[in-house]
């Protein structure tokens, strides 16, 4: 997701169901591997306005995570 472009459309709400952790620990070293050690409460922090964040939801966080990495198996294949 991006956090910024989420905080200027005055998006009050963010909901996730796995870490970026657990994104980056499934996709490894891959070029394509965009994720960065930074989430998104600490860019919200910084902003002027409230945007209330959800997540990780433990109850869909394995599905998403399986279901990422179908693919991601396929998008190295």
């Amino acid at each position: 997701m991006c956090a910024a472009t989420i905080y200027w459309a005055n998006i009050g709400r963010v909901v996730y169901g796995a870490s970026n952790e657990d994104l980056d620990e499934l996709i490894g070293e891959n070029a394509e591997n965009l994720t960065m050690e930074w989430n998104c409460r600490d860019i919200f922090k910084r902003g002027k306005k409230d945007v209330h964040v959800i997540g990780p939801i433990d109850s869909v966080s394995r599905e998403i995570i399986e279901l990422s990495r179908i693919y991601w198996r396929k998008e190295r294949a």
